[in-house]
């Protein structure tokens, strides 16, 4: 990259902003979550913009960095909404421009994916709850282009509190007889998903078809079964029935909604990308919907994912400028201590910097820290190195010492 930004290459993902850089990114990012929300008296929608902000900071370099981000199609769709995108440089309204349009071409292989899906289903008696980006960008997004998805995420539940076992099966027998096969990953045997609520993944073998992932349920991974205690079961019976692509579906409430992305963001992402494209799903969510912050927070701090969250709602407000969440976030907030750790590890300038936890063993003390009490904390750390033979068995198909010993080096070397 050049330095016109203020921006230099650190490496093949991160970069390092100057603090002009930051300060022009943090505004542009406020406005972009803006646009769309505040209308003139006469009910005219009033550009959230400045063409002299864009001018000076809306480069190719920043142009790229958005696209890098995930927020390039969104970006290209609230420009040109608000008559803006012309006062960018050429090359910078094409990167933009290209962003969107292939999202544009995405989608539209994703909606008729969605489509046959839900309809096989259906058949079945199966309606699923969508979760993520199906259903993300449908409801909080002005266009599903602005909300690019690697895959289809659905909960498969039904009254029965087990694993749901059954509707499991049926499920994945419905997308079998269209043409989908189980992609089998040595690291998510089955077993060890039902232990963690985890999924099964689903891999179409027609054109234009992809990766269906149907879950167990929507707080998954080892993390959130030694830490924390999530009521799914509350969480079944406040799901909203939902239309898209008139086809009937569920989605979650708006306030488990906002804690399903904020634990997954923070915990199974660790703030990683898509750190930015997340925060700005959270915003768009809260305020596509009537949330009750107060939910939020008695919820959080229930299923003992309060600091998880506080992170997330914290970064939004920070970069996005989520006000509204302000309640719960003075409520959620953990010792000073506490934050100074959390901000060496994930702080709204990593976020700009596209910094990545997600390899080598830092990231293990980051999600430590994540935990709301210490005793879990302690239990969590215990079990990532010397888990149960049940969970050996299930991760690698055997228990023993030799199999234990491999577990423990993988945990030392940051690979489990």
């Amino acid at each position: 990259m050049q330095r016109s930004w203020g921006v230099t290459k650190m490496n093949d993902a991160q970069v390092r902003l100057s603090g002009e850089a930051f300060q022009g990114a943090v505004s542009f990012l406020k406005a972009l979550a803006a646009a769309g929300q505040g209308r003139a008296g006469d009910g005219v929608e009033r550009s959230t913009f400045k063409r002299s902000t864009l001018e000076g900071w809306l480069d190719t370099d920043a142009a790229t960095w958005l696209r890098a981000q995930g927020l390039g199609p969104y970006a290209f769709y609230r420009l040109r909404e608000a008559g803006e995108i012309g006062a960018l440089p050429a090359a910078a309204e094409e990167v933009l421009r290209g962003a969107y349009y292939r999202a544009v071409a995405d989608t539209v292989l994703h909606d008729r994916e969605l489509a046959v899906v839900l309809d096989a289903l259906a058949a079945v008696g199966i309606t699923p709850i969508l979760f993520k980006g199906a259903v993300l960008a449908h409801t909080a997004y002005p266009d599903p282009a602005c909300r690019s998805m690697g895959d289809l995420d659905l909960w498969l539940t039904d009254s029965d509190p087990s694993p749901g076992l059954r509707v499991m099966a049926r499920g994945q027998a419905a997308l079998e007889a269209i043409g989908y096969v189980q992609r089998h990953k040595p690291t998510r045997p089955i077993a060890l998903m039902v232990q963690r609520s985890g999924e099964i993944q689903m891999i179409g073998q027609h054109p234009g078809s992809g990766l269906v992932e149907l879950h167990w349920g929507t707080f998954a991974g080892e993390w959130l079964r030694r830490s924390a205690a999530v009521d799914e079961a509350l969480i079944r019976e406040q799901v909203r029935p939902v239309i898209i692509l008139g086809r009937p579906a569920r989605s979650l409430a708006p306030e488990d909604a906002i804690i399903q992305l904020a634990v997954h963001l923070a915990v199974n992402h660790q703030m990683a990308y898509p750190g930015l494209r997340g925060l700005l799903d959270l915003v768009l969510l809260a305020r596509a919907g009537d949330v009750d912050w107060a939910e939020v927070t008695a919820r959080a701090k229930s299923w003992r994912v309060g600091t998880a969250t506080w992170l997330v709602l914290h970064l939004a407000a920070d970069l996005f400028g989520l006000d509204e969440a302000a309640p719960a976030i003075a409520h959620l907030r953990p010792s000073s201590a506490r934050r100074w750790w959390l901000g060496r590890f994930a702080s709204a300038r990593s976020l700009l910097a596209l910094r990545d936890l997600t390899r080598g063993p830092l990231r293990f003390v980051y999600q430590l820290l994540l935990v709301d009490r210490a005793r879990d904390a302690l239990r969590l750390f215990w079990r990532a190195v010397w888990p149960e033979d049940d969970w050996l068995a299930a991760r690698y198909g055997q228990a023993g010492s030799g199999v234990r010993l491999r577990h423990l080096l993988g945990a030392v070397r940051g690979r489990v």
